[in-house]
């Protein structure tokens, strides 16, 4: 269950504006918990489509051992960031529109399933995509978040 958010004012719940955040995000971060607890967040370059999140990385590394122990991660993608400068400290502040939420991971093995999900991932980015194949398959990891929940934060704009 989503926390209920300090500044319900920020809050937003349309589902257009939170899907049209994610689409010109840039970056997400993924927050992975370690066995002991431990937060680990690592940043990463991904696509949305269909109510999923596409990732790819590296094939090995400790964020693919993390999700291998526990696939639940939470996700922030932040746009429109804006450092606001005050006459004195307590005035500064930071303009933004952001999506949090939470899913699990599912890593993508099959190489049918991986080629969508990249293409998806370079239809986000307007880059152009090349299908991974037998031979280069396993040194990709690619991976889908399926959302179960997320909320939207407007601060410093005008909400929807």
């Amino acid at each position: 269950m989503m926390a209920k958010m300090n500044r319900a004012d920020k809050q937003v719940s349309d589902e257009k504006w939170i899907e049209d955040v994610l689409e010109r995000g840039n970056l997400i971060h993924i927050g992975i918990a370690s066995p002991d607890g431990a937060p680990y967040v690592v940043p990463m370059g991904y696509g949305y489509e269909n109510g999923f999140i596409y990732l790819h990385g590296a094939a090995n590394g400790l964020k693919n051992d993390l999700i291998a122990i526990n696939s639940r991660v939470s996700f922030n993608v932040s746009i429109d960031v804006e450092l606001v400068r005050g006459s004195i400290g307590a005035n500064f502040t930071n303009k933004y529109r952001s999506v949090t939420g939470f899913g699990d991971v599912e890593v993508l093995t099959d190489l049918k399933e991986k080629n969508m999900a990249l293409s998806i991932l370079m239809r986000h980015y307007d880059g152009p995509h090349e299908d991974l194949n037998e031979g280069n398959n396993g040194s990709v990891w690619v991976a889908k978040i399926q959302i179960k929940e997320m909320t939207g934060k407007s601060s410093g704009y005008p909400k929807p």
